[in-house]
């Protein structure tokens, strides 16, 4: 069986910063702040392409006893 659990920590961080992002945009929209939304912005997609990659499949994870015929 392979670890993952750092992996799933940091996925789970990921969508906190998600949330994070989608306040800061919120905050920029309300108060008429660019700079905010952009760095908001910036966050979400920072976190998501973070999200994505902690989640996929990596070759390491497979291992022989896995094979399914």
């Amino acid at each position: 069986m392979v670890r993952t659990e750092l992996r799933i920590v940091l996925a789970t961080l990921a969508t906190f910063a998600v949330l994070a992002g989608v306040a800061v945009c919120i905050h920029g929209l309300l108060f008429d702040r660019t700079r905010a939304i952009w760095s908001g912005v910036a966050v979400i997609v920072a976190a998501i392409a973070m999200f994505v990659v902690m989640l996929n499949l990596w070759p390491k994870d497979v291992s022989k006893d896995d094979s399914c015929t």
